[in-house]
């Protein structure tokens, strides 16, 4: 009867074991709380100006096992001499707390799961790639194992950018292809020797005569003309837009196709990857139910 004042929600169904050890010396309360639930299920949604203000359904969620067993150890300490002291309410602070730890903090928790301190939420990508590396691929295996752990939770995947060093890496990956387009070997673009020059050189006085670069630009060093052809390449917004979404891609490929995750269980969200309150070279990620 108290969930729908309190939690803001019936119980349609579910199991409760309680393990209670209480002290009390001196007035002081000692109290520790061994909860194990099982199999709960939220009914309707109740208004009570009492319910706690929470992603309740979430936190839930997060401390639901594989068998639908939430098994929590509350710990709850008071001084009954205070006048303010109501061992509801110290419960009820202690339990909401536990809650919220987990609604608030998600990869935290799912981190603890396989072990990990590395933060699951965020996976970084080289400027201009959306190929995962060896330490993206480690962290992904590592959530997926989290996410079995938890079946009631989503994955949302949402691409992101470092704009500026994006851009450039594009534009240098354009330049390059350029280069080998010309005739330049791979072997010859890694090393940076005279045929690279050389092919720099003609391909910045090709640009010069086109008037891609402005005329008596011509006499710089290999370098300068180099520096100059990448900042003449033109990446659009849009091409970075794709870049964030294939990175999007890369993940859920990851998960679905080598860590065995459900499809439905790993979502990409569209975003402006240009948004500037989330510049960051690669993908993050939010936790749904």
């Amino acid at each position: 009867p108290y969930s729908g004042t309190y939690a803001g929600y019936a119980i349609d169904r579910g199991i409760l074991n309680l393990d209670l050890r209480y002290a009390l010396q001196e007035g002081k309360l000692d109290g520790k709380n061994e909860v194990l639930i099982q199999q709960l299920k939220l009914g309707e949604k109740i208004e009570s100006d009492k319910a706690i203000d929470m992603p309740l359904k979430l936190g839930l969620a997060l401390l639901t096992d594989l068998n639908g067993v939430i098994d929590l150890k509350v710990p709850v300490e008071g001084d009954l001499e205070d006048p303010e002291f109501r061992l509801g309410s110290v419960i009820m602070t202690a339990f909401v707390n536990l809650i919220a730890k987990a609604a608030t903090a998600p990869f935290a928790l799912l981190g603890s799961l396989v072990g990990s301190e590395t933060d699951l939420q965020r996976i970084n990508f080289p400027s201009g790639s959306a190929e995962l590396d060896e330490a993206g691929r480690t962290n992904l295996a590592e959530l997926s194992s989290a996410l079995n752990q938890r079946p009631a939770l989503t994955l949302v995947i949402m691409g992101r950018l470092q704009p500026e060093a994006d851009r450039e890496k594009l534009q240098e990956q354009t330049l390059a292809q350029q280069l080998l387009d010309g005739g330049l070997s791979p072997e010859q673009l890694d090393k940076k020797g005279g045929a690279w020059e050389k092919a720099v050189k003609k391909l910045y006085k090709a640009r010069v005569a086109e008037g891609t670069l402005s005329a008596g630009e011509d006499k710089v060093s290999p370098l300068d003309a180099y520096i100059l052809l990448v900042k003449s390449v033109e990446v659009s917004d849009e091409q970075l837009s794709r870049l964030a979404e294939d990175r999007a891609r890369a993940i859920k490929t990851f998960l679905v196709n080598e860590a065995q995750l459900p499809a439905d269980r790993a979502v990409i969200e569209q975003v402006s990857a240009l948004d500037p309150a989330h510049i960051f070279s690669g993908v993050e990620m939010n936790i749904e139910v």
